[in-house]
């Protein structure tokens, strides 16, 4: 788990929040206002929900796009519990909260550098999503 994570406030713009994700080379950040959790932004949400739709990044604040609807994690659960969370809920990120408080953030990342041998078992999983996607006629040709 992170313990500090890089966070940043909700009218952020997309390019600076991109910018930062490039110099401190992570994929997501957490948006807080004063010590108030108020979501997640990732990479995915800049370009599938910006970039792609045509939003200005140089203008396009953070809180217009971060994920509000937060799944959380307990100190107290283990390894074990975030990878079966993140599966079920289909999410890479998870912030750790004691009651209100976030003290941590846990991302797949993190879990895959601390138990390596899970990589064939997630890269199963997204394997089998991805086939799933194409076979229900997800899959657009250019």
């Amino acid at each position: 788990m992170t313990t500090r994570p890089i966070t940043v406030e909700p009218m952020l713009t997309l390019q600076q929040a991109g910018l930062l994700m490039q110099q401190h080379d992570v994929g997501s950040l957490v948006v807080k206002q004063n010590d108030t959790l108020l979501g997640i932004l990732t990479e995915y949400d800049i370009v599938r929900k910006g970039v792609a739709l045509g939003l200005d990044v140089s203008i396009t604040p953070v809180a217009q796009l971060m994920c509000r609807d937060l799944i959380t994690l307990k100190p107290s659960m283990d390894i074990s519990d975030a990878l079966l969370i993140m599966r079920d809920a289909d999410i890479r990120h998870l912030p750790v909260l004691d009651d209100d408080t976030m003290v941590g953030f846990i991302t797949m990342k993190d879990i895959l550098r601390l138990q390596p041998q899970l990589f064939e078992w997630i890269s199963d999983r997204y394997e089998l999503r991805e086939l799933e996607r194409k076979l229900h006629g997800g899959e657009e040709e250019f």
